[in-house]
């Protein structure tokens, strides 16, 4: 686990895709998996998808207080209705507006790839919060939807372990092709990928985006 901080927010990357995010007086997770103690410090709660290590209503429920929005794909609705908290399922191309914070629902999924196919509905996020959009990918490929990114975004949460999602090697074009000012590598070291895997995302991307290994 580790921290950056960035205009007054701080993304802390816990593991595989979890990020916590703080600012504004607001604490997020997003897609919290694996999580080691329980904090029940989240306001928002925010799961790209219904798979076991993005959508695990045991480590919502860790994070989560009583009065903890959930917001989710919408083939999450099984697992986060069970939960008893108040909660918003969207689809790619959606927005809402939770606790001042603005979050946009974008296109993630699998181009020639079994495992997140279009249809399914899975999403990326635009999280919007003190002046700061910091976009978490979810699990994708790199996809075209990903040029309507560029420049408007300051911080990319970018899968790099291939299998199920984008390898390194795509992850470098699609940080070239958004142009954040931060990218930080995710979805490595627990199921799949390792961290040679964000290491030579960062290399390749040496004076073109800064990198964050965290």
């Amino acid at each position: 686990m580790g921290s950056i901080e960035y205009k007054g927010i701080t993304i802390t990357h816990f593991l595989h895709s979890c990020f916590k995010i703080t600012g504004q007086n607001v604490t997020i997770y997003i897609d919290p998996f694996q999580i080691a103690s329980e904090p029940h410090d989240a306001d928002i709660v925010i799961c790209t998808h219904d798979h076991y290590d993005h959508c695990s209503p045991d480590d919502v429920k860790k994070v989560a207080k009583k009065d903890t929005v959930i917001i989710a794909s919408t083939n999450c609705m099984a697992k986060v209705k069970q939960l008893g908290l108040e909660y918003k399922l969207l689809n790619p191309g959606d927005k809402i507006e939770v606790r001042n914070v603005a979050i946009e629902a974008v296109p993630a999924y699998n181009i020639g790839k079994k495992f997140h196919p279009k249809e399914y509905r899975g999403i990326g996020v635009v999280v919007r919060i003190g002046g700061v959009a910091i976009y978490h990918a979810g699990d994708t490929d790199l996809i075209p939807e990903m040029s309507n990114l560029r420049g408007k975004v300051q911080v990319a949460l970018l899968p790099v372990s291939g299998t199920y999602v984008m390898d390194w090697n795509e992850a470098v074009k699609a940080a070239e092709t958004i142009l954040p000012e931060i990218a930080i590598p995710m979805h490595y070291g627990a199921i799949v990928g390792n961290k040679k895997d964000a290491e030579n995302f960062a290399k390749k991307l040496a004076g073109k985006v800064r990198v964050e290994i965290i």
